[in-house]
C-alpha cells in the first residue's frame, strides 16, 4: 500500500519505515511536517503521521490531512493512550490510532488491521 510518512523527528524515520514495511506498507515519501500539496502530489493510499511533535495539535493536523486526502487510510501515532484523545483523532479523520507505548508487535497488528480495511 502506497504510504506517506509524516514524522517530525527524523531520527525515527528509518525505524518507522521498517515497521511500516513489515506490515505491508510501501513508504513512497516522508516529510517532517504536513504539506498538503506534497501529499496530493504523491496520492498515497495511506498516510501514517506521528501527531505528537507537529506544529498544530494532533486532531487539527488530522483534519488538514483529511481535507487533501479524503480516501486515504489515515493512521495516527501518539504517545497518548487516552481513549478520549483517540476518539478525538477518529472524529478528526483518523481511521486508526496507535499508541507508542503499546510496543512494536501491537503497532504491527494495528497497521495490518488498517491495511486490511482498504
Amino acid at each position: 500500500m502506497r504510504t506517506y510518512l509524516i514524522e517530525p523527528q527524523t531520527i525515527f524515520v528509518p525505524y518507522l519505515r521498517r515497521v511500516l514495511s513489515n506490515a505491508g506498507f510501501d513508504v513512497i515519501a516522508t516529510s517532517p511536517s504536513v504539506d498538503g500539496r506534497d501529499i496530493s502530489a504523491h496520492d498515497p493510499a495511506a498516510i501514517f503521521v506521528d501527531v505528537d511533535y507537529l506544529e498544530r495539535s494532533g486532531p487539527t493536523t488530522l483534519c488538514r490531512i483529511r481535507e487533501v486526502a479524503r480516501s486515504a487510510q489515515l493512521i495516527a501515532l501518539s504517545q497518548s493512550s487516552d481513549a478520549m484523545f483517540a476518539a478525538t483523532c477518529v472524529i478528526s479523520g483518523a481511521n486508526a490510532v496507535c499508541s507508542k507505548g503499546d510496543g512494536e508487535e501491537k503497532l504491527l497488528r494495528a497497521l495490518r488491521r488498517a491495511a486490511a480495511a482498504t
